[in-house]
């Protein structure tokens, strides 16, 4: 396969898909860090501001999605690059989709005494998505080796990241029980935590997409 079977989007003639992805990574970025505020804040009126804030990057990175398909379909490709191309986009979604239900899930359980390891895995998502970012940006560069092997260190970045909140997941689900939490407690915090390794592992498949993608080439 030569170098340009999918990276063939960026050059002129495919130009209009590159500017989507990068605007999905940068609306993902975004995203993340209003999360991150989000389980440092007290104040119930500003969580409801930052919550809002999350949904209109949803909402524009729907938008984005749209775009593309409209793009996509419009554009011939042969079976197997449409199918890459697509999955990266929908994936990337996906990402931007689990960080609004995370922040839906704090908002409305009423969250204004978040535990340490949640904060940590909401550090993580957000390091992650400044990595995916920093990829997204790199992907018009394949063709330069040293771009190519940042891109590959970026990705296993973003794999020890979702490595380390899966301990934290799983610690946290065993702490849950010996604190002196009620019933209702728990399950709010579960269901905390259950979204946050869900928005963890999102990214992570991006990354492992995008490996796959680059190791064909």
């Amino acid at each position: 396969m030569s170098l340009n079977s999918f990276f063939q989007f960026f050059v002129p003639k495919e130009k209009k898909f590159y500017p989507l992805y990068i605007k999905q990574a940068d609306y993902i970025s975004k995203a993340s860090k209003l999360l991150r505020k989000m389980v440092a804040e007290t104040d119930l009126q500003r969580l409801e501001n930052l919550k809002k804030e999350i949904k209109e990057c949803e909402t524009d990175g729907d938008e984005v999605l749209r775009l593309f398909y409209s793009q996509l379909f419009s554009t011939v490709l042969t079976p197997f690059e449409r199918e890459d191309v697509h999955e990266l986009a929908e994936m990337m979604d996906t990402f931007l989709d689990r960080i609004d239900d995370s922040a839906n899930i704090i908002l409305t359980r009423r969250f204004t005494d978040i535990d340490e390891d949640l904060t940590t895995m909401t550090d993580n998502i957000m390091f992650a998505a400044d990595s995916l970012n920093t990829i997204i940006h790199n992907l018009e560069f394949t063709d330069n080796p040293e771009k190519r092997k940042e891109i590959s260190r970026l990705c296993h970045e973003i794999k020890a990241i979702e490595n380390e909140n899966d301990d934290l997941y799983g610690n946290y689900i065993s702490k849950l029980f010996t604190q002196n939490y009620s019933l209702t407690e728990i399950i709010i915090r579960k269901d905390l935590v259950q979204v946050l390794e869900n928005t963890t592992n999102s990214v992570k498949y991006i990354s492992d997409k995008i490996r796959s993608i680059i190791s064909k080439i």
